[in-house]
């Protein structure tokens, strides 16, 4: 039956959980990665669309920032 499923002498316990640590190390080295590519997925596939919606939320950035440092001038003026 080991033969069926390609068992081979070199498999053991200790080499699965090194495999499985491994893997485990690989994925946290790779969600971060991942997570950044995902927030580029809803980006149009044009390059000039793109460049706009990437522009757009630079605005975006830009006026929250703006807004929180105003409400800070406020809060301390006060």
């Amino acid at each position: 039956m080991l033969n069926r499923v390609s068992y081979i002498a070199e498999i053991s316990l200790g080499i699965l959980v090194e495999m499985a640590e491994h893997r485990k190390h690989l994925e946290k080295k790779t969600k971060p990665m991942l997570d950044t590519l995902r927030s580029y997925q809803d980006l149009p596939s044009d390059k000039a669309l793109a460049a706009l919606a990437i522009e757009d939320k630079k605005g975006r950035c830009a006026a929250a920032v703006k807004y929180l440092e105003d409400v800070l001038h406020s809060a301390l003026a006060s």
